[in-house]
């Protein structure tokens, strides 16, 4: 019985941090609800790491006008 709550214990702490991980841009950016684009363009382009979506991720993040263009 004891092992069978110590293993269910790991796994329940296994499975809070690795969800602590999701829901940043490039897991190690901002939140998908503090970036200006939303979960929309998180959906489609928070864990994809080309040099140019990180390019486009820093600068709507410092002009959040820009989100309808560089995130469609």
């Amino acid at each position: 019985m004891t092992k069978l709550l110590i293993a269910a214990l790991l796994a329940a702490f296994a499975a809070s941090a690795q969800a602590e991980g999701s829901g940043r841009w490039f897991i190690d950016g901002v939140p998908w609800f503090q970036h200006p684009c939303g979960l929309s363009a998180y959906a489609k382009y928070g864990d994809d790491s080309r040099a140019q979506v990180r390019h486009n991720y820093l600068v709507t993040l410092r002009n959040p006008a820009m989100c309808a263009k560089l995130f469609p």
